[in-house]
């Protein structure tokens, strides 16, 4: 036997409701996911045409090719330099000048899009395989994207170290005050030990007799003194242009 069932929704309200949602959710999340879709794609695509552009200027650099820095900088570009040095696009134009290295090659490169404005960040080596970090801020003015503003700073990387033999390290050994601080160093058989009283102990090693680094932290340096017998008698924590005077006390 053979049952028919016909249903009208009309005659159904919660039936009706219920569809009438799932239709309504449909609609709502369709849209929200494509959007997240189109997004990437655009955000992919102006990757790549930045990259392009910014692979030019690279090039325009060692060429020194004003005209291109021209046709991709914001009239008020202005460049930051690691010195914290700020040069304009008319002076950065007037410094260019040929070079005989290769341009750099970038490496990595991530853009992050928030409506007209984009910030790139990639890291780009040179042929003695020197790294840089490129900070980038690019805007679309009147239909196109333009370079506003461009920071570049090198990555440190350790200096070559020497073994000091165990007489030169024993020289440098003591204990060494600054202030309420003390900061020890001690030898462990070749090996360069050093401590401050709140920290915990680590390895130094020695770029020079007299100069000691600790490795992964290449922009300080700690430079030993002598007096005119050539006894130590303390040294200076060197970090770019500030010296912090550590004497020996023991």
């Amino acid at each position: 036997m053979q049952i028919s069932l016909r249903v009208k929704i009309s005659d159904m309200p919660w039936l009706r409701s219920t569809l009438l949602a799932i239709v309504s959710a449909t609609v709502s999340v369709v849209p929200a996911s494509s959007y997240a879709a189109q997004t990437t794609r655009h955000a992919l695509c102006l990757a790549t045409e930045l990259r392009k552009k910014d692979e030019i200027l690279l090039q325009a650099v060692h060429t020194a090719n004003r005209a291109a820095w021209q046709t991709f900088a914001a009239p008020d570009f202005f460049y930051l330099d690691e010195e914290g040095g700020v040069t304009y696009l008319d002076a950065f134009l007037l410094k260019l000048e040929p070079m005989t290295s290769r341009p750099l090659q970038i490496q990595t490169y991530t853009l992050t899009r928030a409506g007209n404005t984009a910030v790139v960040l990639h890291e780009d080596t040179d042929e003695n395989k020197v790294r840089y970090i490129f900070t980038e801020t690019w805007q679309r003015l009147n239909g196109g994207w333009k370079l506003r503003v461009l920071h570049i700073s090198n990555v440190l990387s350790d200096p070559p170290a020497i073994q000091l033999s165990r007489a030169q390290i024993d020289e440098l050994a003591g204990v060494y005050r600054s202030g309420s601080g003390t900061y020890t160093v001690r030898r462990d058989g070749d090996h360069i030990l050093a401590k401050r009283v709140d920290s915990p102990e680590g390895e130094q090693k020695a770029e020079t007799r007299d100069i000691l680094f600790s490795p992964g932290n290449p922009r300080v340096r700690k430079v030993f003194l002598r007096d005119a017998a050539g006894k130590v008698t303390g040294f200076v924590v060197r970090y770019e242009n500030s010296d912090i005077l550590w004497t020996k006390i023991g």
